[in-house]
């Protein structure tokens, strides 16, 4: 399961869900402007409040990072 924890306005959180998107996979993403649950979830799993933050399973991507995102993508199929 990936989600992406991210705002409407944020340029990588945009950057983040259209990568993942170019290369076809699908993703949940979670607008944390909405709920304060939501940014209460994402400072829990990255110590922070900033976004965007993307889970992979059980790794987490601050911001837009190709490089851990590919490496976390690649642990799917395992």
């Amino acid at each position: 399961m990936i989600k992406v924890y991210s705002v409407e306005w944020c340029g990588p959180c945009n950057k983040v869900k259209k990568y993942l998107e170019s290369k076809s996979i699908p993703y949940e993403a979670v607008i944390v402007a909405d709920a304060k649950e939501d940014r209460d979830i994402v400072e829990q799993i990255s110590g922070q409040r900033s976004v965007p933050v993307t889970t992979i399973n059980d790794q987490v991507i601050i911001g837009f990072d190709k490089q851990k995102i590919d490496a976390a993508l690649a642990t799917l199929d395992k």
